[in-house]
């Protein structure tokens, strides 16, 4: 028996999730081809008002929800540059220049410990995982790189007594997985499942790509060389074809309800400020959620959680 078949056969109703890429400016220092450092940098103040948005939403609903937080956003902007060490090591040559680093000191797109403390005094009880530290790429850097990527947040997360158990990779660019493991990680989110990849040709990735935008896929977790992946189901944003976004996501669900799969999907906070109707969207899917929740055909859970439940079922793997 496969570990995907045996999984189906513990999950006895469809699982919800939601993880939220919580980044800031750090989600952009390795390639900014995005117009959203802009939108940020021209008033900081409204990449935590999204924060302050999903948290009033998420508690309407009570769906709990996995903050995958870069590992700097732990920090507070008051002189905290003694936690780095020159000595680490670089994801490319250079690329940590400290005469950039130091201009951080004080500034608020690349310092979140206000927003670990709104996350933790919510009246819903949230995960908090973890997203790297520097937001380096896991498919591209070294295990070394790696290791002081993961050893660095799990040591800014000890600051608010936090250990996490689930990790989500810069980019969702798999790579390094023996590192979470090593760090007694539980679960990790895998690349999104789709039709479309960059290595088919134009005609079939086009062809493919137009299928993903009407079908969301349901997932079933995989356990893996000692943790568990979790496939997304689907970025819930989508700047082409915006209206395409909440009947994909329904269909999605559906398909997850009557499998007995999980249906996880995922954005980053920042995505509100540049997409203005994704709001109301996210809030008519999570309406439809509770709806289910409550006619007893599916749970919700964290990443966390789902990883721990599938631990306990199976016999404490």
């Amino acid at each position: 028996m496969t570990e995907r078949a045996l999984v189906c056969d513990v999950l006895d109703k469809a699982v919800f999730g939601i993880s939220l890429d919580t980044e800031l400016a750090w989600g952009f220092t390795v390639n900014s081809k995005n117009e959203t450092p802009s939108v940020l940098y021209n008033d900081p103040k409204q990449g935590r008002s999204t924060i302050d948005s999903l948290l009033k939403l998420l508690d309407k609903y009570e769906i709990p929800a996995t903050w995958a937080i870069v590992g700097h956003l732990f920090l507070g902007p008051a002189k905290e540059k003694a936690f780095i060490h020159r000595k680490m090591p670089q994801f490319t040559e250079g690329w940590l220049d400290w005469n950039f680093y130091s201009s951080l000191e004080h500034n608020p797109l690349y310092y979140g410990k206000d927003i670990v403390e709104r996350i933790l005094a919510a009246p819903l009880k949230h995960e908090i995982g973890l997203h790297s530290f520097f937001h380096i790429p896991f498919s591209l850097c070294s295990r070394e790189v790696a290791e002081a990527e993961v050893e660095l947040g799990m040591k800014a997360a000890k600051k608010f007594g936090i250990t996490p158990i689930s990790f989500v990779m810069p980019k969702n660019k798999i790579g390094n997985v023996g590192v979470l493991k090593e760090n007694r990680f539980q679960i990790y989110r895998g690349e999104t499942l789709g039709r479309r990849s960059d290595n088919q040709l134009f005609l079939a990735r086009a062809f493919n790509g137009g299928i993903d935008k009407i079908i969301a896929s349901p997932s079933s977790p995989l356990y893996e060389d000692g943790i568990w992946k979790l496939p997304g189901s689907m970025y819930f944003c989508d700047p082409q074809i915006p209206f395409s976004l909440l009947p994909r996501a329904r269909l999605g669900l559906s398909r997850a309800i009557q499998a007995n799969k999980v249906f996880h999907i995922f954005l980053h906070p920042w995505n509100l400020l540049m997409y203005k109707r994704l709001r109301r969207d996210l809030e008519s899917f999570l309406a439809i959620v509770d709806k289910k929740r409550n006619e007893g055909k599916l749970e919700v859970m964290t990443m966390g959680d789902l990883a721990l439940y599938l631990n306990q079922s199976l016999g404490g793997i």
